[in-house]
């Protein structure tokens, strides 16, 4: 559960881009595709090894849902939110392990954007990273419309210091 301190209000919340799931579930579908492929050439070819092959393709797919599950859930749960006064990160890793850094918009130094790669500069994602006072630094990965979100960071951050 997230709490906000008295008059904080949330100005944005981030999830990674909507194609980055999309590829790993593209690769999913590719590994379910491979069980009917099997199953279909097991009943063809060898019609009398099928209730095996069913029971090891069932065990298969179970499998491959399961990381399709874990992906899903990595993704839905990772999210950045920025308030009038500070940045949460919230970090899933994998089902049951969970990281919430904060740290206060006033400590940002700078922020820094990167196009990782040529998808990422058609559809207009990247990753952000914030320089803090001190030694941390905190990285928003796959982030949608980059230079909308690091302009909205800034003007918070320039409203927080007046």
């Amino acid at each position: 559960m997230l709490h906000l301190k008295p008059e904080e209000k949330i100005i944005l919340s981030i999830h990674r881009h909507w194609l980055v799931i999309a590829g790993k579930m593209t690769f999913i579908a590719a590994m379910l595709s491979a069980a009917a492929v099997f199953l279909t050439v097991v009943t063809g070819y060898l019609p009398t090894y099928l209730a095996l092959a069913t029971f090891f393709s069932a065990i298969y797919v179970l499998i491959i849902l399961l990381a399709a599950f874990i992906f899903w859930v990595d993704f839905y749960l990772d999210i950045w939110i920025v308030t009038n006064k500070r940045i949460i990160d919230i970090e899933q890793k994998g089902l049951f392990r969970r990281e919430i850094s904060e740290f206060e918009l006033s400590r940002i130094q700078d922020i820094t954007i990167e196009i990782p790669n040529f998808t990422a500069a058609i559809f207009k994602f990247g990753n952000i990273r914030i320089q803090t006072a001190g030694t941390q630094s905190f990285t928003i990965k796959d982030a949608p419309r980059p230079e909308q979100i690091k302009n909205i960071i800034l003007e918070c951050v320039k409203n927080n210091r007046n």
